[in-house]
């Protein structure tokens, strides 16, 4: 009998612990919300920045409070101190849907040898977080365990840890792409930063390209962002950018907007910006587009200029001016679509012959002013549409623009390799049922873009010219009041969590390549600029208020 009763007592007292750990979380939840509004516990999938707007603080207030360093690390259980004196405010938030890697069954990942650092996956890590935890990078944590893709880990997977600085074996080189012709893109493109993918899959260039020994054409590697710093703060503008530690600075310019009468140019903004942009010692790169209504024979969207030197005219004087200051100048943007080149209507279609052309004398400028200064090609926009009235397909565009000799009036190529909602090292067509209509085509993957650009540069024998990637990015809706325009509704598919991780990973497969020379991301503060209903306010690493996002404190916190 007295076996039965303590048989009875411990099973009593086990259950007595079972239901203390399965209640403590919620206790911890409910003092959270409750009897002490000043401390937060953070939940699976929380940032910093969310927590932040929902108590009415900024992501400085907390990190100061709570002694953070660096505000993109947080993690699952860690109670927060918020700043006394807040309430906390209901933000609407747009749900993140769930990605394959949370319903696909892992591998079973074996066990390290015996003293080896092991770092055992928790609830809402990514390699980038533990990289950081760890002084060491993602691709040496993926080299050093087989992960050929760093956006699948899963909760309990045992990662082997490189010691900071080893040598590694090198990476084995990637598949090439299916030749497979691509079919074409039917979803709607997008009407801003880049449209629906397309283009035909060609087989990867697997050699790192040689480098070119011109010495415009051989800038390396840089991380670079685009700003508008027309109209802002400009020491406001400097400081964020000193922040992100950047090498690069990209300002557009409408030659509509400063010279709206022929003949009549205003630099009083564009010397602000390029004296705050050069005092601080950036390197600076202007987008020179939009032909003013002078200078067409239309006036509905943007488009080439009737008679190209008008245009170089411009372009001379802009070279003239900052000479020695200004380090680079791409020709034009995007000119496959119709938004940026509709000229038809005065005899100036949609045309790589034609945009080259352009190009040539824009090239021409800026070498007789300044022979330093780099010149690239317009970045194109990525889409499958092939409708002379609409768009082109930007990799027969590309192709077309060797045809015309694009070769010999550009220092580099530029490029606009957005990933949509895909992941930067996904390849089409890894088909995601949450992603339908964005994840079916080429040029809807970054890193399909990339490589099927490079392998068009070798078809004509031009692999020692670099890809300046003058545009890049992921768009993600998190926090953002208001319906999503349907035009982007790949938004609601990138946290702000994943926006980060896919940004570094990013400028991580730029800096690996050889190919790669500076690149743009985009943007720092158009969110601020043009308000919290704008599209740009997706991407920017600025909100409204010009508070930081999750992804400013991941690009400030790469080891450049």
């Amino acid at each position: 009998m007295q076996r039965v009763y303590r048989s009875l007592i411990a099973i009593g007292l086990l259950a007595i612990m079972v239901s203390v750990l399965i209640l403590a979380p919620r206790l911890a939840s409910a003092q959270d919300g409750g009897q002490q509004p000043t401390q937060h516990v953070v939940q699976r999938g929380e940032s910093l920045y969310g927590i932040a707007r929902q108590y009415g603080v900024t992501v400085l207030a907390i990190a100061q409070a709570n002694n953070i360093s660096n505000p993109n690390l947080i993690y699952v259980g860690q109670v927060l101190k918020i700043p006394v004196g807040t309430t906390p405010t209901v933000t609407p938030t747009t749900p993140v849907p769930t990605t394959p890697a949370a319903t696909t069954p892992a591998p079973t990942t074996p066990p390290p040898p015996t003293g080896q650092t092991v770092h055992v996956v928790q609830a809402g890590e990514n390699l980038y977080r533990i990289a950081l935890q760890y002084g060491t990078t993602v691709q040496a944590i993926s080299q050093a365990n087989g992960i050929t893709n760093p956006n699948l880990v899963y909760v309990g997977m045992q990662l082997k840890i490189p010691a900071p600085g080893a040598v590694l074996p090198a990476a084995t080189t990637p598949a090439a792409v299916a030749t497979t012709p691509a079919p074409v893109a039917t979803t709607p493109a997008p009407a801003t930063t880049s449209e629906a993918s397309g283009g035909e899959a060609t087989a990867v260039a697997t050699t790192p390209a040689p480098t070119n020994t011109a010495p415009a054409a051989a800038v390396p590697f840089n991380y670079g962002i685009q700003v508008q710093l027309f109209g802002q703060d400009s020491a406001a503008v400097v400081e964020n950018l000193t922040r992100l530690g950047v090498g690069w600075v990209k300002q557009e310019i409408s030659w509509a907007m400063f010279e709206p009468t022929k003949g009549n140019i205003n630099f009083d903004d564009i010397d602000t910006a390029i004296d705050a942009l050069d005092g601080a010692g950036f390197n600076i790169m202007l987008t020179v587009y939009d032909a003013p209504d002078w200078a067409r024979g239309a006036t509905e969207e943007n488009g080439p200029p009737t008679d190209n030197q008008d245009f170089a005219n411009f372009v001379t004087q802009l070279a003239t001016r900052y000479a020695g200051r200004v380090d680079a100048y791409e020709i034009w943007k995007e000119p496959n679509l119709r938004r940026e080149w509709n000229g038809k209507a005065y005899g100036k279609p949609i045309s790589a012959a034609g945009y080259v052309d352009l190009l040539r004398v824009g090239y021409t400028a800026v070498k007789a002013a300044d022979s330093e200064a780099v010149v690239v090609s317009g970045g194109l926009a990525p889409t499958g549409l092939d409708n002379a009235d609409n768009a082109l397909n930007d990799r027969n565009f590309l192709r077309q623009m060797y045809q015309a000799g694009v070769n010999t009036v550009a220092d580099a190529i530029g490029i606009h390799p957005f990933g949509f909602g895909n992941p930067p090292d996904s390849t089409c067509c890894e088909t995601n049922p949450q992603i339908t209509g964005w994840d079916d085509h080429p040029s809807f993957f970054f890193q399909n873009t990339l490589q099927e650009y490079r392998a068009i540069m070798g078809e004509f024998n031009d692999s020692g010219r670099f890809l300046w990637v003058t545009e890049f990015g992921w768009g993600s809706s998190e926090n953002l009041p208001g319906d999503v325009n349907p035009n982007f509704g790949f938004v609601e598919f990138t946290s702000l969590d994943e926006q980060s991780q896919y940004t570094i990973r990013a400028f991580e497969t730029g800096n690996e390549l050889g190919f790669i020379g500076p690149m743009f991301l985009w943007n720092l503060n158009f969110c601020e600029v043009f308000g919290i209903g704008s599209a740009e306010c997706y991407w920017s690493l600025l909100d409204p208020a010009g508070n930081p996002k999750p992804i400013f404190f991941a690009v400030e916190g790469i080891e450049k």
